[in-house]
């Protein structure tokens, strides 16, 4: 599996998978004991014909808010072991946040105050995880991202990159151009291939006697 070693800033995931976790495990403990009350029948007489409707938003909420739990497991791991693609970390942002999004509209329109400020602090964290994962994505776009595995390759054509990218490190980088073993026979000179007169030899004399 590729390595992923993105610059995923700890405060942020942190801080937001601390306060996810302990927001979802409230409104999970919420809303189990909500189906326990209904499941009693003690509130049968209050609540009337909407007993079905509590039961589901109950049960929903409940899942939801382990959805999230296992979102933030999933980051969790993934970050750890430099296993987690932006893409994958963007996904699991914008799903947290839309869905807490959703919810604490529905919270303003029901006016209540408890609800507002949980699905509050859910709908924040998730959005700072949302931005962060944009953040990098978008370096990663432009190329000005470092991370995830990546590595320079050698060039056989260019020496000086291939020593650049740290291959070979101490050995000499040997032009392959080839190079004749004998040297070139010097310029003709006539001069110097001017014949010699051996000792003892005499030149004959053309002139008359």
């Amino acid at each position: 599996m590729a390595i992923h070693d993105y610059p995923y800033k700890k405060g942020i995931n942190l801080t937001a998978w601390i306060l996810q976790i302990i927001v979802c495990l409230i409104l999970m403990g919420a809303s189990a004991w909500l189906l326990s009350v209904i499941d009693s029948g003690d509130i049968d007489s209050i609540l009337g014909e909407y007993d079905g409707l509590f039961t589901a938003a109950a049960g929903l909420q409940i899942g939801i808010t382990a959805l999230t739990i296992v979102f933030d497991i999933v980051e969790m791991v993934l970050i750890g072991r430099k296993r987690m693609p932006p893409g994958l970390y963007l996904s699991s942002a914008c799903i947290k946040t839309a869905i807490w999004g959703v919810i604490f509209v529905l919270n303003l329109i029901g006016l209540s105050i408890l609800s507002i400020i949980l699905s509050g602090i859910l709908l924040v964290t998730s959005l700072l995880q949302l931005i962060h994962g944009a953040r990098i994505m978008h370096r990663k776009r432009k190329g000005t991202l470092q991370g995830g595995g990546a590595y320079t390759p050698a060039n056989a054509n260019n020496p000086a990159g291939y020593a650049e990218a740290g291959y070979g490190a101490g050995y000499g980088v040997q032009s392959t151009e080839y190079k004749a073993q004998s040297p070139q026979p010097p310029a003709y000179d006539p001069a110097f291939h001017q014949p010699q007169q051996g000792a003892g030899s005499y030149e004959l004399d053309s002139r008359a006697r």
